[in-house]
């Protein structure tokens, strides 16, 4: 955006308010706002300023960090001082004002009749999982989909899907779909699904898995059936954006008194290593001991990838297959018993989709380097009877804390009128 378009667009707002209030606010006051205000907008476009080749994908997940209060780096806590200071000063200038602004209220029923807050936290991890599977089915528009048994080795390969190219980053693969009766006729989840009358025709324009790729946002609300441009021109979104939908779905805070808004799936998969460092203070990193271990709803993220816990079976990490602290070492990712959720290049670019992880661990050495440690400290929390919580710059199991200031409205998807009828 235009620094100088932002700042007309607040001084307007600004005078607005002094009309509103029969000119009780002193020119002096005004322009005191006016100039903070102002300071405000430069110091969050900073980065454009330093950097005129970043892209409106990065600057935009610069404001997320932001907003996040990010400390990953001495340069972003840098600028987020400034920031907070900056904001701070605005707020303390206008309480000043007759008409003074006021901080959003965090402990209310939510507004979408889902009750009270304090009544959804008896389970609070199954909001985020129930959030991801309102993701999963109306990205799909079916129900259908929820009932089928997690993807594993033997699940066929999508066909009609060609990669071609490599984006700009030099990682991620360009893919295109080049055969669409071959894809809706050997996509696992799209495959057999049949149009009704409420939903999106998914088989004539399939998601599959885009690097780099998220809904389209508008209004705050989330569209999976509109090509937002952060990837190519296919439909499809990657790991990060459907993990942060599943978030933004499930009416979940990143911190108190931050508003649940859809602009933040535009998260990135290094976001979810360690909530402390990404400012994400309505999440915890997930601590292990010899009664409780990682629940469904959990993130795991991994430098290039991230992933959600989806179901367990009663021994998730295969633990009673072991005799003693000793035999940790030796734990095999192969008899884990995890389901996780995901979009993923997968089966040739399927996109989401549900993998069990026995399975799934063989295509990537960072993410099974984490399910692997993460069982690791498990077991020894299990046989040592202690708590632990694991930390590493690489990898990390970050869960939502459930609080009733950490809840907040759930963001609207389009196309979840279709799939109501799931849950």
């Amino acid at each position: 955006p235009d620094p100088q378009d932002l700042k007309f667009a607040l001084d307007k707002n600004v005078d607005k308010l002094s009309v509103l209030k029969n000119n009780q606010l002193k020119t002096a006051q005004i322009n005191n706002l006016k100039s903070a205000l102002h300071d405000l907008v430069d110091l969050l476009l900073s980065e454009s300023v330093r950097n005129p080749k970043i892209s409106w994908k990065e600057q935009v997940q610069k404001l997320i960090e932001y907003e996040m209060e990010d400390q990953s780096n001495n340069l972003t806590i840098q600028s987020t001082r400034k920031i907070s200071d900056k904001v701070i000063e605005i707020k303390k200038i206008t309480k000043t004002l007759t008409t003074p602004c006021l901080d959003p209220v965090v402990s209310q029923p939510r507004p979408d009749g889902s009750g009270a807050v304090d009544n959804l936290t008896s389970n609070k991890n199954l909001l985020m999982a129930g959030g991801l599977n309102k993701v999963f089915a109306t990205a799909y528009q079916s129900c259908r989909v929820l009932d089928l048994p997690e993807m594993d080795h033997s699940t066929s390969n999508v066909q009609g899907i060609t990669r071609n190219g490599t984006h700009s980053d030099g990682i991620g693969g360009k893919r295109f779909i080049t055969d669409l009766k071959a894809v809706q006729n050997s996509h696992y989840y799209i495959r057999g699904i049949a149009s009704e009358s409420s939903c999106k025709d998914v088989r004539s324009s399939p998601l599959i898995y885009d690097y780099g790729g998220s809904p389209m946002v508008t209004n705050n609300s989330i569209n999976f059936f509109e090509n937002a441009g952060s990837g190519t021109d296919v439909l499809g979104v990657d790991c990060s954006a459907y993990i942060s939908s599943g978030i933004a779905a499930s009416g979940l805070r990143y911190k108190p008194g931050l508003e649940n808004k859809a602009i933040f799936i535009r998260q990135t998969s290094s976001k979810f290593i360690d909530a402390t460092i990404s400012g994400f203070s309505c999440f915890e990193n997930v601590t292990v001991s010899k009664n409780s271990s990682i629940k469904p709803g959990d993130i795991v993220g991994v430098n290039g990838h991230v992933v959600a816990v989806d179901k367990l079976g009663s021994d998730p990490f295969g633990l009673g297959l072991l005799k003693s602290a000793a035999e940790c070492s030796s734990l095999s990712y192969k008899n884990f018993d995890i389901v996780i959720s995901q979009s993923s290049p997968s089966k040739n670019g399927i996109g989401i989709n549900k993998y069990a992880a026995k399975d799934y661990l063989d295509e990537s050495g960072k993410m099974r380097t984490a399910f692997v440690e993460m069982g690791k400290q498990a077991c020894l929390a299990y046989f040592e009877n202690k708590s632990i919580k694991p930390k590493s710059a690489d990898w990390g199991f970050l869960r939502h804390k459930g609080t009733a200031e950490c809840l907040a409205t759930k963001v609207h998807i389009e196309g979840e009128s279709c799939t109501q009828k799931c849950f």
